[in-house]
């Protein structure tokens, strides 16, 4: 359990992408699921399908609870376990084995890394989709922090020297975006 009581994490994972979203429940029950579920919903939008690992029980409950306080009509369905995973896409394994990683070195804020440990997966090409799920979703490269500092400083640069032709390539077509 963390300092936060939170003591599950509920991943969403869109087939498409691969993009993943992960939220630290303090309770595995049908409520709690549903609220971050609406979270990623009001976020992102509703997908179509949503396929689960729970039962179906779970299921009818979570999708009551998503109609009745968020007027989201959205059914759940539970996988069949018959049914495996995308060939040669091992990327879920990866991740959970990752989350596990970060519970067992940091069990009482495990649920503060998860935005950095989903960052390094979103931004990592994926296998199945030759692809980074970032770039699936945003239709373009991640703009790391150090990009963004040398972005920042060539701008300063810039207008105490006045001159633009002296900024590089990346840089310079950036500016042409903002301006």
């Amino acid at each position: 359990e963390t300092s936060q009581s939170n003591t599950h994490v509920l991943l969403v994972t869109d087939y498409f992408t691969k993009w993943v979203e992960a939220a630290p429940l303090q309770k595995k029950d049908p409520f709690s699921v549903a609220k971050a579920l609406a979270t990623v919903f009001y976020r992102f939008g509703a997908s179509k399908n949503i396929y689960t690992s729970q039962s179906w029980d779970f299921c009818e409950e979570v999708s009551r609870h998503l109609c009745e306080r968020w007027n989201i009509s959205q059914l759940l369905t539970p996988t069949d376990p018959a049914d495996p995973p995308s060939p040669g896409d091992c990327s879920a394994e990866v991740l959970k084995a990752s989350i596990c990683s970060v519970v067992n070195e940091k069990p009482s804020e495990w649920d503060t890394h998860l935005d950095p440990l989903l960052f390094e997966f979103r931004t990592s090409v994926n296998s199945t989709t030759k692809y980074s799920p970032f770039f699936l979703m945003f239709n373009r490269y991640v703009c790391l922090s150090s990009e963004v500092d040398f972005v920042k400083d060539s701008k300063e640069q810039r207008a105490g020297s006045g001159n633009a032709n002296s900024l590089p390539p990346f840089t310079a077509m950036v500016q042409e975006q903002q301006n």
